[in-house]
């Protein structure tokens, strides 16, 4: 998302992105606590406002916060080039394979970490209208963290220690998401729910390493999300057990052998 010679903001990226989220995350848990609206928030016009309001504002902070940024330091001009950059990459069909590579390999873990929520063997392609709705509700966060935030950290740290540092910052900012009624955050336990953070953040940076396009790790995300309401991730509720943690460290294992291999290499696999 960022010129490769240009100094990156890292933390005026970051203080925009809490600030976004944090502040109207607030205000939708002041309108709950206090009781305003409570009739309309209580059915599901109530839900779909606030999934809306979240994934307008909250969900795509980051992507809010580097828009502004690329504005300020007249990296782009308006919203057509922002959204080039999100879609940008070459040699498209390689990078339209390996994404469903990702995606499917997704859709195996999931079968082995989940429980199957459907009756029916169709029952997986309600995933696809997820799919869509949840590039605005999650999706659309990777412009900044994969997009920005994972490639100028790893300019100054190993990608082991950049990736853990997003998968960590990652988790924290979702914080206010435990005191939000409406969506059931508090439910989860915060250790699994940061692994699980962790674990998605080697994954993402595997795949955006490959591809170089966001718009795959926006994808991959979405994906992530829409399998929640195909598989019931409870083992996000309970701290982890063995088998979360050995799931895990194979696909962080996975991540770090192909960003060795892309990194070993001495052009990139792609040009953007």
């Amino acid at each position: 998302m960022w010129d490769e010679k240009s100094k990156k903001p890292i933390w005026s990226f970051l203080a925009l992105t809490f600030l976004i989220a944090w502040v109207f995350e607030g205000i939708l848990i002041l309108i709950e606590q206090t009781g305003v609206f409570s009739d309309i928030l209580s059915d599901i016009t109530g839900f779909i406002i606030v999934t809306m309001y979240r994934g307008i504002t909250v969900a795509c902070a980051p992507a809010w916060a580097i828009l502004i940024l690329l504005l300020k330091h007249n990296q782009i001009k308006g919203f057509k080039n922002f959204f080039l950059r999100i879609f940008r990459a070459e040699k498209k069909l390689q990078i339209v394979i390996i994404t469903i590579i990702f995606l499917l390999g997704y859709f195996v873990v999931a079968v082995f970490s989940g429980q199957y929520l459907g009756d029916t063997w169709y029952f997986p392609l309600f995933a696809i209208p997820w799919l869509l709705a949840g590039i605005i509700g999650g999706g659309m966060e990777e412009p900044g963290w994969r997009g920005f935030l994972q490639p100028a950290l790893e300019e100054k740290f190993h990608f082991i220690i950049a990736t853990l540092c997003v998968g960590i910052i990652w988790a924290v900012w979702h914080i206010p998401a435990w005191f939000v009624e409406s969506i059931g955050t508090s439910s989860l336990n915060f250790l699994s729910f940061t692994l699980h953070c962790i674990t998605l953040s080697f994954l993402m940076a595997a795949l955006y390493k490959l591809t170089k396009c966001v718009f795959s790790c926006v994808l991959f995300h979405s994906w992530v999300n829409a399998l929640g309401n195909i598989f019931l991730m409870d083992y996000l509720i309970a701290p982890p057990d063995i088998k979360i943690i050995v799931i895990s460290a194979l696909q962080i294992i996975v991540a770090i052998i192909i960003c060795v291999f892309v990194d070993k290499k001495k052009e990139p696999i792609y040009d953007v």
